[in-house]
């Protein structure tokens, strides 16, 4: 039993702070929507809609995002050590 904790994710979760950590993992290591979205299960143009702010994402596509850009930020800068 957990008893009374409880673990809240994504408190401060919105999708301008995901495009920015996208567009910056984009600019310097040439992630692509393609890979961002096969990450999670979902199409390219599904990333393109959720960032253009044509489609409101369900609150957990925006948690699979933070946790994929989480993932693709440690691959990546696992590499500059």
């Amino acid at each position: 039993m957990l008893g009374d904790e409880m673990i809240w994710v994504g408190e401060e979760l919105t999708v301008g702070n995901l495009l920015n950590r996208y567009s910056y993992l984009k600019e310097n290591y040439g992630l692509n929507a393609l890979k961002l979205g096969f990450s999670i299960g979902i199409s390219e143009s599904s990333i393109s809609r959720i960032f253009n702010k044509r489609n409101k994402a369900q609150r957990s596509t925006l948690i699979a995002l933070d946790v994929a850009l989480s993932e693709w930020e440690y691959l990546f800068e696992g590499d500059d050590d």
